[in-house]
């Protein structure tokens, strides 16, 4: 097999939108997880989430973080505005 064909199968086979699942499975560990990846990996992290594994360098998980951290506050923010609970402690 090609080179050309072998790439054509491995993108036919990448998951590009995942969703949460109608029932949570197995909550947390079966949605979300953090490892760190092997001394022989050019990534340092690998992150999965609902089965799918994303290789990051350390210095793009940092950011991932970050845009995180921000996004969920300022989502938890308006949820407390609205009266809902949140998902943060309260400060």
């Amino acid at each position: 097999m090609g080179k050309a064909s072998r790439i054509k199968r491995e993108r036919s086979n990448i998951v590009s939108v995942t969703h949460e699942p109608e029932v949570p499975k197995n909550w947390p560990d079966g949605h979300v997880d953090v490892d760190l990846t092997g001394i022989e990996d050019d990534e340092c992290i690998v992150v999965t989430i609902h089965g799918v594994r994303h290789y990051l360098h350390t210095t793009t998980a940092h950011e991932l973080s970050k845009k995180l951290t921000s996004r969920i506050q300022e989502w938890d923010r308006g949820a407390k505005a609205l009266g809902a609970p949140g998902v943060l402690d309260a400060d």
